[in-house]
């Protein structure tokens, strides 16, 4: 029997490959029928979350991390994105004008 490697898979495959230890063998037709399932029970979850913003690049070199409620993250993303600011850039205008005061 000429077993492929995890190398020699099509994407397909590899997107419900099983972790180490849980593998089983299959055959091509268990593994479209696998490949279907999973493909029907990712469409027909809801998406509850919010979309993730776009990443930019950004020329700063430290970091900042907050915890938040939702809905002040929700504010907070909505500004950014009505100004069209990264957040970096929306939290150093929001510290001037802070500081103007």
């Amino acid at each position: 029997m000429n077993m492929k490697k995890p190398a020699q898979l099509n994407d397909s495959l590899l997107s419900i490959r099983p972790r180490k230890g849980e593998a089983k063998p299959q055959t091509e037709q268990e593994a479209a029928l696998a490949q279907s399932s999973a493909e029907a029970s990712i469409e027909a979850k809801p998406m509850t979350a919010a979309p993730r913003r776009r990443r930019r690049l950004s020329d700063k070199k430290m970091q900042l991390n907050l915890r938040v409620d939702e809905k002040s993250l929700e504010r907070f993303t909505k500004i950014a994105d009505d100004e069209g600011l990264i957040f970096g850039d929306l939290f150093k205008k929001l510290l001037d004008k802070y500081d103007r005061k």
